[in-house]
């Protein structure tokens, strides 16, 4: 399985692990940040979550410091369309 995965590039593969989550569990849940990566991560995800009618969760933990462009971020992450 992990040889699959080497002949695509990061997007591609994120986007089809993603896929094989919406399509194999019946609840998701993102436990988000507010940084760069988990931030981009729920965005894919509501790509593909769009894609294929489904909708998800988000949690939203930092035990770091509680900056306010951080919250404002996270509160504008939450108004994407697939997140319940």
């Amino acid at each position: 399985m992990a040889k699959k995965y080497l002949e695509k590039n990061v997007l591609e593969a994120t986007l089809e692990r993603l896929k094989l989550v919406f399509t194999e569990f019946e609840h998701v849940y993102f436990s988000v940040s507010g940084g760069k990566d988990s931030s981009v991560m729920v965005q894919l995800a509501n790509c593909v979550a769009k894609e294929m009618n489904r909708k998800f969760d988000v949690l939203y933990i930092d035990f770091e410091a509680q900056y306010r462009h951080t919250i404002e971020h996270i509160e504008e992450l939450k108004t994407l369309s697939q997140i319940r």
